[in-house]
């Protein structure tokens, strides 16, 4: 009897490890290629892709072999050269291909002639010092295919030749925006206003001095309302300061994961027919420049104290000097002018694009604010304020 219940069990025991093993081989598993197939147009040999007379070019593909059914987000990159080179900065070598800004959920996708365009046009002026060609010339185009909303999955597909491309001079059909709003929950805004970052004197810059409480969190806009996120296509971030949260709303909000003063930075540019952003953060610093202090530089005897909470205010050095008052946040790589500012009234105003040459009075007396030696400035970046105390 004993040996019947062993062997029942023992049967069991199999039974059971066969089922295990039965469904973990059933459970899909998720593959990540490194390539996919992007299909030769039927006619692409004898067709003449007029760009300028037709509104889309239509490639397809198949999708990647993920194992299962996934979301997946194509980009179309295009080259005038077959071998398609990536940037690296170790060698100085720059990529010979652009990628469209316009990205494509289906393996069915129509490109935008004049996106195609324009992409062609930066590339021949990155390579020739020739006028753009107003006959035919081979463009050879790729995919870069991934999950979406994700980073992972990341494949490129074969290289196909479109030997007969007339290309144009387009024009964007956009312009560089002259704002960019921020809103979220740190101090200032609290979800409840948009905050507009100062634009860098004479670039497509923008930036704003914050403080993060290390689980802040944002989204910005060319206008009031725009809320875009993490997650949208035309955004590069380069700072690992930077993460995105879900919104609730099927996007990303973009996570601040660092506590005090910083500055944000934003670098518009077009890419095609839309935008593309540059996101960035820098320490948050403000500095005395001028004869107040002795140095037309961002030098450390002119560093004001950040305050350690949002509430508080920054405060100068004593003023070793008499003369105007002129103060700047340093943004990296920026001139200390393309980012100075004044404090008229007791409120804080960015110079921006205001022509400003030898002195703030030539906006308006109450923008040129004299100093004496031995005053300090505070200023507050929440409330926007500013003031000189003995």
């Amino acid at each position: 009897m004993k040996n019947l219940y062993k062997l029942f069990t023992l049967t069991m025991g199999l039974l059971a490890l066969s089922a295990c093993e039965a469904d973990r081989d059933s459970n899909p598993v998720l593959n990540e290629p490194d390539t996919f197939v992007l299909n030769v147009p039927a006619f692409a040999s004898n067709n003449v892709y007029d760009l300028k007379n037709s509104e889309s070019l239509e490639l397809t593909c198949t999708q990647p072999d993920y194992g299962i059914p996934m979301a997946t987000t194509y980009s179309v990159q295009i080259s005038l050269e077959e071998n398609f080179v990536d940037a690296h900065a170790e060698t100085n070598t720059e990529a010979n291909y652009i990628t469209l800004g316009t990205t494509h959920s289906s393996a069915k996708m129509e490109v935008k002639a004049l996106e195609f365009a324009l992409a062609l046009g930066d590339l021949w002026s990155a390579s020739s010092d020739e006028e753009f060609p107003i006959t035919p010339i081979p463009v050879y185009v790729r995919l870069k295919a991934e999950l979406t909303n994700s980073g992972r999955g990341i494949a490129f597909s074969n290289v196909i030749a479109l030997p007969k491309v007339l290309g144009y001079k387009a024009v964007p059909p956009l312009e560089l925006p002259s704002s960019i709003f921020i809103n979220g929950s740190m101090a200032g805004s609290s979800w409840s206003n948009w905050v507009p970052l100062a634009a860098v004197n004479g670039m497509s810059k923008f930036f704003g001095l914050f403080y993060f409480g290390g689980t802040d969190m944002f989204k910005f806009g060319t206008k009031e309302g725009e809320y875009i996120g993490f997650n949208d296509p035309r955004l590069t971030i380069t700072s690992d300061a930077f993460t995105g949260s879900d919104d609730g709303f099927g996007g990303q909000n973009i996570s601040v994961n660092v506590t005090g003063w910083y500055t944000v930075v934003m670098s518009v540019s077009i890419k095609g027919t839309d935008y593309a952003f540059t996101l960035d953060i820098a320490p948050g610093e403000v500095y005395l420049i001028g004869n107040a202090i002795g140095d037309w530089t961002f030098g450390d005897k002119g560093k004001f104290q950040a305050p350690t909470t949002a509430d508080a205010d920054f405060v100068s050095p004593v003023c070793t000097g008499g003369g105007e008052l002129r103060m700047s946040v340093k943004v990296p790589g920026e001139d200390w002018w393309r980012t100075e500012f004044a404090i008229p009234n007791g409120k804080i105003v960015f110079r921006e694009n205001k022509s400003v040459i030898d002195s703030w009075s030539e906006i308006g007396p109450e923008y040129a604010i004299n100093v004496k030696a031995g005053q300090k400035i505070n200023l507050n970046f929440v409330q926007m304020t500013g003031s000189v105390t003995q």
